[in-house]
Parts: structure tokens; C-alpha cells; sequence
């Protein structure tokens, strides 16, 4: 049976329908999953949703491409005649809202013929509500949230952390740079230091650590502390680039609807900060404002002095962040060792 046929047999079976006095919602996004095919690349399928304004899903499929307005329309009737378990008796509603304007322009003159009225909504508190449960379902726990979620954090700031963290992984520091070139930073000149260390010299984690104070970056130099003891005597501030599994789906949603890239499969830059318990949590906006600057001084300084970093250097450097040209001071080595 042809898709056609398929379509006019549930129009005909819709039509018999009784029309209730619901409005329903639809959407169809990337889903908040990853579907990991043997042999192939890991991929967030997309997620067909409908609910009603009472909560109940009504239809959920999970599709490998962007569905068509035909498939679209498909899933629309089948949510129709067979709502989900515990979503009622089949019947049509009054009112469908639809957050694609795309899907509205195609699907509304169909489901006007079925005496519904299709209409654009940008948001849909509904299917929001049933995302985040399907999602705390699918993953088994709190979903993890992103930048965005950070009171006063704003898509310029966080677009400008993922160009400079691209320009940083493009430049690969951890190629002259170990854990024995700390770097103290002050953003601004006169302001608190903070300690950072690229890291990637050893080929496996790569990215930056930066801690609060000079007494925390030594405790990685104690030979008799193991990493777990360092995590519960101190915290720090991290970048690392890993694939796009690590990431928070807020994060790769922000992606994709500003458009921020990335330069490789494996260079998704991934911004926390350390826990007592080993974890890691959303860093302060503090703490992004000031990651922007010295990752901003980092590029400024490494041209010109990468193959000299065995010599001290002290240096003010002028930068650009998303509030305007400023200033930061950068001494490296941050304090002398006695190996």
C-alpha cells in the first residue's frame, strides 16, 4: 500500500471520528536521546510529540530523519484514532497548535477539511511538559542543564566561549604546554589571580584547568594525594572538548538554533566546575565571563611565545570579550617548583 492510500484510509477513518472541544499540541524536534548503531556514528533521532492541554501524551515516534509534512500529517491522524495508552478514547480535537510554521502552512488548509483548526504557536507549555518527563525517563535521572540556564548568561557569551574554544583546540597548546607551564591570570589586572593549567599533554583529556587559588594548583603536584583526595580538598573551573555525547541537549539545541560550530566531531567544548563528590556542575556566570577573557589572553600570548614558554614571562594583555575591549595580566610560570 502506497503512502497515499495509507493517508486516505485514516482520513476516512478520522472523519467517523467525534470531534471533542480539546486543543491538542504538536512538534517535531530532535530528540533528547542518542541512538548508537553498531559500526556506525552515534545520532539524536527526531521525536514526533502530540499532547493535550491536560498533559496526556497522545502520540510519541521517534523517527531517523526530519519527518515531511506527509509523515507529519500521518502521525497526527494515527494520534487521533489510537491516543496512547491512558489518553482517552479516539476522537479529533477542536484546536491543534504546531510550533513549525513550516508544518502549519502545509498541514492547516488538511486539517481544516477535518474541522480542526491548525494554528502557530511558539511556545507549548504541554509538550515542554512532556519532554522533560519523557527525557527524565529516557535518561534516568535530572536532565543536565545548559549555559543558557544561568541567571544573566546570554547567547552572545556563550557564542563567543565556543568561538573562542575552537580557536583554542585549533591552536593545540597542549603541544608545548604541560602541567609544569601554570599560568596565574587576573581578569582584571588588579583583580583576584586564578591558576591555569592547559591540559592534553598526556593525549587523553584536552582542554584547560583553572583553579581558585594558588594552594589548590599545588595540591596536583603532591606525589602522595590521589586524584580523589585532590577533588575533596579543592574545586576548579574546566573546559574540556570530548564529543557531542558529553554535552547537555540545552547546549546542542543552543547550537543549532544560533548556529555556534564546532571544528571537530571530538572538540564540543564542554564548560563545568568541579564538585567536592567528583562530579560536575554548571560553572557561576563569574566564572564564564572570566573564562572568556584568558582563554581570549591564552590565543593573544601563544603565537608569538610557543616554542619560548620555558622562559618566565610577565605580560598585560588587551583583549576582546563581548562587553568591549579589556584587560588582563598573565604571568607564567605561576610559581617556581622544586622538582
Amino acid at each position: 500500500m502506497s503512502s497515499d492510500q495509507r493517508t486516505d484510509r485514516l482520513l476516512e477513518k478520522v472523519r467517523r471520528l467525534r470531534q471533542s472541544s480539546e486543543t491538542w499540541e504538536g512538534t517535531s524536534r530532535l530528540a533528547r536521546i542518542w541512538t548508537t548503531p553498531r559500526n556506525q556514528p552515534p545520532y539524536r533521532p527526531y521525536l514526533i510529540l502530540v499532547a493535550n492541554t491536560a498533559g496526556a501524551i497522545l502520540r510519541s515516534q521517534v523517527l531517523e530523519k526530519s519527518p515531511t509534512p506527509d509523515q507529519m500529517f500521518e502521525e497526527l491522524l494515527n494520534a487521533m484514532l489510537h491516543p496512547a495508552l491512558g489518553a482517552g478514547k479516539a476522537r479529533r480535537p477542536k484546536v491543534l497548535n504546531l510550533d513549525d510554521p513550516d508544518y502549519v502552512s502545509a498541514l492547516a488548509p488538511r486539517l481544516a477539511d477535518l474541522e480542526v483548526s491548525c494554528q502557530h504557536r511558539t511556545s507549548l507549555p504541554s509538550v515542554k511538559n512532556a519532554l522533560s518527563s519523557l527525557e527524565r525517563y529516557t535518561n534516568r535521572g535530572k536532565p543536565i542543564p545548559g549555559l543558557l540556564t544561568i541567571p544573566s548568561v546570554t547567547p552572545p557569551l556563550v557564542g563567543h566561549l565556543f568561538e573562542l574554544a575552537a580557536d583554542f583546540y585549533r591552536a593545540t597548546p597542549w603541544r608545548w604546554l604541560d602541567d609544569s607551564h601554570s599560568m596565574e591570570i587576573r581578569y582584571p589586572p588588579d583583580g583576584v589571580p586564578r591558576y591555569a593549567v592547559v591540559m592534553g599533554s598526556g593525549g587523553q583529556i584536552f582542554g584547560l584547568a583553572v583553579y581558585d587559588t594558588l594552594d589548590d594548583l599545588r595540591l596536583i603536584f603532591e606525589p602522595h594525594l590521589s586524584h580523589q583526595q585532590v577533588t575533596r580538598r579543592a574545586t576548579w573551573l574546566v573546559l574540556f572538548f570530548e564529543s557531542a555525547m558529553a554535552m547537555s541537549f540545552d547546549d546542542l539545541d543552543a547550537m543549532v538554533k544560533y548556529g555556534w560550530s564546532v571544528p571537530h566531531e571530538s572538540a564540543y567544548p564542554f564548560f563545568g566546575r568541579t564538585t567536592k563528590n567528583g562530579e560536575l556542575d554548571l560553572p557561576t556566570k563569574e566564572d564564564l565571563f572570566w573564562m572568556e577573557a584568558a582563554l581570549a589572553g591564552i590565543l593573544t600570548y601563544l603565537p608569538e611565545h610557543k616554542h619560548n614558554f620555558l622562559q618566565p614571562a610577565e605580560r598585560t594583555l588587551t583583549v576582546t570579550t563581548i562587553s568591549g575591549k579589556a584587560q588582563l595580566s598573565l604571568k607564567l610560570p605561576a610559581f617556581e617548583w622544586e622538582w
